[in-house]
């Protein structure tokens, strides 16, 4: 894994720990202002966040399968897979990130539920996606 995947994962990361998730301030640091997601429910969420008091529910969740596909110098598409034990789903999910200022921020995140009939939460390869 070269550093900039490392990198973008360990950001992922940190956006499912209830520390961040609960923390606006550091959500803030996390998401561009104009940030938006469109949901595994296929609701648009989030366009208008406000910056000052937004917070993320809880998730206990595991990443895998990630993988990184740049864009441009500023801007990557990240895929992944994601079993919530909450819920005992698991989804396939991507995320735009764009450099900012010289940090990296989401601008964009989506999630997709994988049918359970097709649901291999043993984990399948990066190029099943």
């Amino acid at each position: 894994m070269n550093e900039l995947s490392a990198h973008l994962q360990s950001l992922e990361e940190q956006l499912l720990t209830p520390e961040v998730r609960s923390s606006t301030e550091k959500l803030r640091t996390l998401l561009t202002e104009d940030f938006f997601e469109i949901g595994s429910s296929g609701r648009l969420l989030f366009q208008d966040w406000d910056a000052q008091t937004f917070q993320l529910p809880s998730i206990d969740a595991t990443l895998s399968d990630f993988s990184i596909h740049p864009l441009s110098e500023e801007h990557v598409l990240v895929t992944y897979r994601i079993l919530n034990h909450e819920l005992d789903r698991e989804t396939l999910r991507s995320s735009i990130w764009t450099k900012d200022e010289g940090r990296w921020k989401m601008r964009f995140h989506q999630g997709t539920v994988v049918p359970d009939e097709i649901r291999t939460t043993k984990q399948r390869k990066t190029e099943d996606f």
